[in-house]
């Protein structure tokens, strides 16, 4: 043992833009060519963390058992996280500063897509995620089933009661929020767990704000793209354990804001449509009231029928901006396609 770690040689690497690339040097070396070099698929592990110091090793350790490397963004930690994840046998990418899990994640994903991985796989650092569901998380793919794999939190009975009851309530909000307006429906929009074929990880959009936003956004954008999502079931352990960096309040709000713009964007008729048609109803429901009470009392309610008039104008305004907005969105559309189609 003492021999193993001598030959153990921590060295911090510039990389050209800020990033220092933390490696081990020793006894894992070999093996790891061979492994690459053999005919089965080359597996990376890639592993955002920050501040995960207690935890990382012990992850890192159970993702070398299945997989060929593994990569851990170190976001910007305070603490020996790095260190620790380069004694347990990762190779590490440091960030400077914290610049939330999307960068990280890109920084990931694509240095394994460039190394020539044939699937990447993430889990989170914080010991939420068991290592040994890495076979189960990347076999669609290695059997061309799916080019996107989502380790399901809710999909196993016994898996979603181990969840604390504010997180199943949040995290059901956020999926159906993600769900909206999509033809594939998710059962776990936040899972970290997931797995990704090679030729798909360059075209997901890595800039949403604090990057928290980040697992919904890959969804949406996969199902965009097309990409065959499928998802298996998986167990995430919470008792003692921080897994999260950030308060589930304000990280849930984060997101569901994220998807609400998203919804904006991609599908306007849904966002302002809908609105529009709430505030009709509404407003339709009010002037009946008012009318009732008019009939009833000869005196109109001055409250209820300015806000009856005000609600239903305004309704048929967003009705009619969700369809301007989406007859825009579909010719813009249909002109990509055309010069897609013309190249």
């Amino acid at each position: 043992m003492l021999r193993a770690m001598s030959r153990l040689v921590v060295a911090p690497i510039d990389s050209g833009e800020g990033l220092q690339v933390w490696k081990s040097c020793g006894p894992r070396k070999d093996e790891e060519i061979k492994m690459t070099n053999s005919p089965q698929p080359m597996i990376t592990a890639v592993i955002p963390a920050f501040n995960e110091e207690k935890t990382v090793a012990q992850v890192v350790e159970g993702a070398r058992r299945h997989v060929t490397e593994v990569i851990v963004i170190d976001d910007g930690s305070e603490d020996t996280t790095s260190e620790k994840a380069v004694l347990a046998g990762a190779k590490v990418i440091r960030i400077p500063r914290n610049m939330g899990k999307a960068h990280a994640l890109s920084i990931g994903l694509m240095t394994a897509a460039l190394n020539g991985s044939n699937v990447v796989v993430c889990l989170d650092a914080d010991g939420q995620h068991d290592p040994n569901d890495i076979p189960k998380v990347v076999q669609p793919i290695i059997e061309n089933r799916a080019d996107m794999v989502i380790g399901s939190r809710f999909l196993d009975a016994h898996a979603k009661g181990l969840i604390p009851s504010y997180r199943r309530l949040g995290q059901g909000v956020l999926t159906l929020a993600t769900n909206l307006g999509s033809s594939v429906k998710i059962t776990d929009s936040q899972s970290g767990y997931r797995a990704f074929r090679r030729e798909v990880v360059a075209g997901f959009d890595y800039s949403t704000p604090q990057g928290m936003e980040i697992e919904s956004s890959m969804v949406r954008s996969a199902v965009r793209r097309g990409i065959r999502i499928e998802e298996v079931p998986i167990v995430a352990r919470y008792e003692g354990l921080e897994t999260s960096t950030l308060k589930p309040g304000s990280h849930g709000m984060s997101v569901l804001g994220s998807v609400i713009r998203s919804v904006r964007t991609e599908h306007p008729l849904l966002y302002f449509g809908g609105s529009g048609m709430a505030m009709t109803v509404i407003g339709v429901l009010l002037g009946l009231y008012s009318i009732d009470r008019y009939i009833a009392a000869k005196a109109l309610p001055l409250g209820p029928t300015l806000l009856a008039v005000m609600l239903s104008g305004l309704g048929v305004l967003f009705v009619l901006v969700g369809l301007i907005l989406n007859a825009i969105s579909e010719l813009m559309a249909n002109g990509r396609g055309s010069r897609t189609n013309g190249h």
